[in-house]
């Protein structure tokens, strides 16, 4: 009997564990694709492999990223914010990891990947392609097997080999290539079908994470395929964004409250570089030279060549999926890291962003474009069709910067395939998915660290038939272009390039494409969200909203009060968060300050700003010195008498011809014309009796002014 009872069981437990086999898991990320380059979401270029996988599985209409490229992959990868990973703003050391845990530039050791996870329960780990979360640690060192690919920056070239590896170090590559037939996109989709081959030997599941840098810069295609595209990008971009945009219409992706918009604007980044289109509009089709049309032509083509290649990888995927009897029991997940990308303009730029004008490819020059030895972008005229139609661009968190488009495909865990998904969801959402579908468990710890608990939802509800979503809250920051979203309403500000920074309030549900701002009509609203929004900033520990928590309790103001005549009235000892700060950028300002020096030769009195922009009123061995920064250029003017040490009234000016100076008591100690008013709006903040984030000007001595300053009075003209 208890023999029989035993083959009983056993039975039960081998029909167990064939009943539910854990599924393989694929995760492809493309770099810089737009909302409606596929066919499946709208767009022209040819993808039949990716629209078969949307057909037969989930397309998600609201699927949020980080914004940029590395953010995003630390999201993903996390399943937190990118910030509590370490990324809030690039990889590798910048000049932002002086700014706090957030900003190493690396992963940290308070988070684990998707690979430790998933080796850890079992699963064979395969990487391909762009790492771009640190290159402190390897891929391999951070849960992956197996990898191909290159794990500093963006792709540098996609013709030559030298900028991939084999990992871990030492292992051989098992793919060779004759000199002129190597082409990375190719390349990375031969590697995951190798990785898949050699994950059919092994007993357990495996996961492939697929991170290709197309369609990202340097644009690069072979010539053929990018020919085959050269007669669709004459019709130009405004022509195509219409045809997209009826197209999403007749898929039902569009509803009544996707309006069409019109182009984005420019982010107002250095001039020149943006061929004096900075601040408007991009320009329509019609109104450009015919030569730089041809120009702009062969861009795109190469750009949408670039998207081809990586589908027709996916084809060699899913062939190599159905040969081993895979396919049925694999996730797959398909989107792009952010949307397309502006840089740095609507002509795009070559080689280097910061040489000036886009250089114009005319006769010969333009069959070299996407070759060997070229670097081009796609520029931001046709990101604004890349994004149809959706509103900016890559860098911002507006839906064109934030949102791209999210594929499922799993025939053995999607009920209802061929359905849009509309509710939102995140790239945080990755990590609790697949952990539910693989009966993987997330750590509390891990190698001897306690890790952050997991920020996203698990999408397993979409495949199961759902379309409600839990209620949820999600937030965004990148270089300051910062978001909330709560249910239907989004709150969200550009960074320094676009906009002022001003917050602007939005009714998704009604206004998908963030045309009508509703900031001034629901004000309380919007102060609500904000005070969300700052919340999550300081749990995150974004700079410097968890500076002044951490370091600086006494007087953080949120608020300034003013007097009868329109001057903003500060005490010593106040910090006001760029958030909130009067906003001095192209105008005429004036600082007055009530003080008492005493003993005390050094320190600052107002300052605002930091390396980039802004100004400070500071004392210099008993010297009044009024700086000002303007897009890292500083300008200053000195007293050449010792100030008294009693009570006295320092005023300083900035006028609007550029005229700046400096009173004591109402007389004139020093002016000069050679200022300029500041331009762009500084990310550090305004203080008085210090300047303790970067330095808006070159202090030789301590910035905190130990003397008294008993009233600042700020007037913006």
């Amino acid at each position: 009997m208890k023999l029989i009872q035993l083959i009983s069981l056993f039975g039960v437990l081998i029909y167990s564990l064939y009943a539910k086999e854990r599924p393989n898991v694929i995760v492809v990320l493309v770099d810089d694709m737009g909302y409606s380059d596929l066919g499946s979401f709208g767009g022209e270029v040819r993808t039949p492999n990716l629209d078969n996988l949307a057909e037969n599985g989930l397309r998600f209409t609201q699927n949020y990223n980080s914004a940029r490229c590395c953010p995003s992959r630390a999201s993903l990868l996390t399943g937190l914010y990118s910030h509590q990973a370490g990324i809030a703003n690039f990889s590798g050391r910048d000049s932002t990891d002086r700014l706090g845990p957030a900003y190493l530039g690396r992963l940290n050791k308070q988070c684990v990947t998707l690979a430790e996870v998933l080796k850890k329960a079992g699963y064979q780990t395969y990487g391909v392609g762009k790492w771009h979360v640190g290159h402190e640690a390897l891929p391999t060192d951070r849960g992956f097997d197996e990898y191909y690919g290159y794990v500093r920056g963006h792709s540098a070239s996609q013709w030559s080999p030298k900028n991939n590896q084999r990992l871990p170090e030492g292992r051989e590559k098992e793919l060779s290539y004759e000199d002129g037939k190597y082409y990375a996109t190719d390349v990375f989709s031969d590697y995951a079908v190798e990785f898949i081959n050699q994950a059919e030997s092994k007993k357990s599941p495996f996961f492939l994470y697929l991170a290709h840098s197309s369609p990202h810069f340097p644009l690069e295609a072979p010539a053929e395929s990018r020919d085959s595209y050269l007669k669709i990008y004459r019709e130009g971009w405004d022509k195509l964004r219409k045809k997209r945009y009826e197209r999403q219409k007749e898929m039902g992706l569009i509803t009544d409250a996707w309006k069409f918009t019109g182009l984005s604007e420019v982010p107002a980044d250095r001039d020149d570089i943006a061929n004096h289109y900075a601040g408007k509009p991009n320009p329509t089709w019609k109104d450009l030279p015919n030569d730089r049309k041809e120009d702009l032509v062969y861009r795109m083509a190469t750009f949408a060549a670039m998207i081809e290649h990586v589908d027709r990888g996916i084809g060699r995927i899913i062939a190599k999926l159905k040969e081993q009897e895979k396919l049925q029991n694999t996730l797959i997940l398909f989107t792009s890291d952010n949307g397309a990308c502006y840089e740095w303009g609507p002509f795009g730029f070559d080689r280097s962003s910061r040489q000036g004008y886009t250089k114009l490819h005319q006769g010969e020059e333009l069959e070299k474009v996407g070759g060997p030895g070229t670097y081009h972008s796609v520029g931001s005229g046709w990101s604004c069709l890349s994004n149809t139609p959706l509103r900016m661009y890559k860098h911002f968190n507006h839906e064109g910067g934030n949102c791209s488009p999210l594929i499922a495909h799993w025939p053995d865990g999607i009920r209802k395939p061929d359905q849009w998904v509309r509710s939102p969801v995140h790239l945080i959402d990755f990590m609790p998915t697949i952990l539910e579908v693989t009966d993987a468990s997330y750590p509390n710890t891990f190698g001897g660290e306690k890790i952050h608990p997991l920020e996203g939802f698990s999408m397993v509800p979409f495949f199961k038939g759902s379309q409600e979503a839990k209620p949820r809250t999600l937030f965004f920051d990148h270089f300051d272009s910062s978001a909330i979203r709560k249910g239907d309403w989004k709150l969200v500000r550009g960074n320094t390039r676009y906009n002022d920074r001003k917050w602007e309030l939005y009714n998704l549900a009604k206004d998908r494409c963030e045309t009508v701002d509703l900031i001034e009509s629901k004000p309380e609203l919007a102060r609500k969200l904000e005070k969300e929004w700052l919340s999550w900033a300081i749990r995150m520990k974004i700079n410097p909203y968890y500076e002044f928590v951490e370091k600086n309790p006494t007087r953080p103001l949120t608020k300034i009060p003013k007097d009868k005549r329109g001057y903003f009235l500060l005490r010593h000892g106040d910090q006001v968060d760029r958030a909130h700060a009067p906003d001095f950028t192209q105008k005429a300002f004036e600082i007055i300050v009530s003080m008492k020096r005493g003993n005390e030769k050094d320190g600052v009195l107002v300052s605002h700003g930091g390396i980039n922009s802004g100004y400070s009123l500071y004392l210099d061995d008993g010297r009044i010195v009024f700086a000002c920064r303007n897009n890292g250029d500083l300008k200053k003017i000195s007293s050449k008498k010792v100030l008294p040490s009693e009570n006295i009234t320092a005023t300083a000016k900035l006028k609007s011809d550029g005229l700046a100076q400096v009173f004591v008591d109402n007389q004139l100690l020093v002016q000069s014309g050679a200022f300029e008013l500041i331009k762009t709006f500084p990310q550090d903040p305004l203080e008085v009796g210090n300047d303790s984030l970067s330095s808006v000007s070159d202090y030789q001595h301590r910035t905190k002014f130990k003397g008294e300053i008993s009233k600042v009075l700020l007037k913006i003209n």
